[in-house]
């Protein structure tokens, strides 16, 4: 690809380059040395392995939520105030993944870009909904609805999965065809029951 539109990176001795938007954030370049150093963080194993290790505690800690006072509203868990501050500390995580790879590969105005990639919209989406309860008033009613969008948080393990994208996005696209298969058994249940109803009416 042409580097009139791209920025080439190679780092952790990958047998390929990376390409990424040649400016992100309209002011860091692909020459610039704090650009370079998200590159070379975003595209670190450890890095990858670090936050899919992260998702899956954080998978762990909300199959832990305690929901006894949606039954009792005077009960006190002792669990949920130390659950709120754990999920404070992944949340965090969150948020400084998602600065560190828009940093890297720009946000939008760029078919290489962070959120040009579906699944990656759906990580900014979660991690939106995070800031958003960081805000004042993350306490309300209205936000607290919205932060249960958090349970969303397991799918971003697909993300780091390639084969189980694959096989998502295998079957996403497959859809259309199943929904043509779906509407010819109903004519032919339509066919049936109508041939049914005329024999059997008496």
């Amino acid at each position: 690809m042409s580097r009139k539109f791209y920025g080439v990176f190679h780092y952790h001795d990958a047998e390929e380059n990376y390409e990424f938007s040649k400016t992100s954030l309209f002011c860091l370049t692909d020459r610039n040395p704090c650009r370079k150093l998200f590159v070379w963080i975003a595209t670190w194993s450890w890095f990858e392995n670090f936050v899919t290790l992260a998702i899956i505690l954080n998978s762990i800690l909300l199959a832990t939520t305690d929901y006894t006072i949606r039954l009792d509203p005077n009960y006190e868990s002792d669990w949920t105030p130390i659950q709120s501050q754990i999920d404070t500390v992944f949340s965090i995580i969150f948020i400084v993944e998602a600065f560190v790879k828009i940093v890297a590969m720009g946000f939008i105005f760029n078919k290489k870009a962070y959120l040009r990639e579906a699944w990656n919209c759906l990580d900014f989406f979660i991690v939106c909904v995070s800031i958003v309860g960081f805000l004042p008033g993350g306490g309300s009613e209205g936000l607290k609805a919205l932060r249960t969008f958090r349970i969303l948080r397991p799918l971003r393990s697909i993300n780091k999965m390639p084969m189980m994208k694959a096989q998502i996005g295998a079957l996403l696209d497959s859809i259309p065809g199943l929904m043509r298969v779906f509407f010819f058994i109903i004519f032919i249940f339509c066919i049936f029951a109508i041939f049914g109803t005329n024999q059997f009416l008496g």
